[in-house]
């Protein structure tokens, strides 16, 4: 067993099903005639996550059959310097 260490920040798990969301719905889209940016539910949680003053550590765990589809659509966006870049330009990165 691995002993709790004091000091170490909390871990959360979030689940998230990619098949059962299109890619605009997962990441995000332009509304096509507002031009108003929606996010995704994975941008959303990944903005959470990824906030500057979080203290705990988030595991966003995409749970589900694996599909190339979906794997081809977060590898598109997330890329390997653990940035993720969005349609409508924003670019988190990951901390």
């Amino acid at each position: 067993a691995i002993a709790a260490n004091e000091g170490t920040p909390k871990c959360e798990e979030i689940r998230m099903n990619p098949k059962a969301l299109r890619a605009p719905e997962m990441f995000g889209e332009n509304d096509l005639l507002s031009g108003e940016w929606t996010d995704g539910v994975f941008s959303a949680i990944w903005f959470e996550a990824n906030k500057p003053t979080t203290t705990k550590r988030t595991w966003i765990v995409c749970d589900g059959p694996v599909d190339s589809i979906w794997i081809e659509n977060l590898n598109t966006v997330l890329d390997d310097n653990k940035l993720l870049t969005l349609a409508n330009g924003d670019r988190v990165p990951m901390h």
